[in-house]
């Protein structure tokens, strides 16, 4: 949480120059928001459930004997453990990742147009398996 906190504090810092400056808000678009937000959706989606970022989540999990993956008893991975498997968790990590990505320079911001896109194709993706399953009924 600390670790969170501090990160957040100096995203803040870097990018208004202190407490007094609140005068870039009104320059964030609801275009932004929506990018922003987006992105942080697939961010999240990506770290807690996608096959592609299994190996990190398996980092912090024991292997059995058969092959599958238990949490710890304890400690630090089972804390990380717990934090990756929690949407609202990943999410407050993901939502300032994200925003900082995206006002930081030109590579962030093409990174969570991309990250934007995959989210809308995901949620056509969802869709279209939603109207299958009400067409097979």
């Amino acid at each position: 949480m600390f670790l969170f906190l501090l990160l957040l504090s100096l995203g803040y810092w870097g990018l208004t120059d202190g407490l007094d400056n609140f005068g870039w808000l009104h320059l964030i678009s609801t275009t932004d928001i929506v990018l922003i937000s987006l992105a942080t959706f697939r961010l999240i989606r990506l770290v807690t459930y996608d096959k592609i970022f299994a190996f990190a989540r398996n980092l912090f999990l024991d292997r059995t004997e058969d092959g599958s993956y238990i949490k710890t008893e304890g400690g630090f991975r089972r804390t990380v453990s717990e934090l990756v498997e929690c949407l609202w968790c990943t999410g407050l990590w993901a939502a300032p990742i994200a925003t900082c990505l995206y006002f930081v320079n030109d590579a962030g911001r093409f990174v969570v147009i991309i990250l934007a896109i995959a989210a809308v194709g995901s949620f056509m993706q969802v869709f279209s398996k939603m109207i299958g399953r009400l067409g097979s009924h």
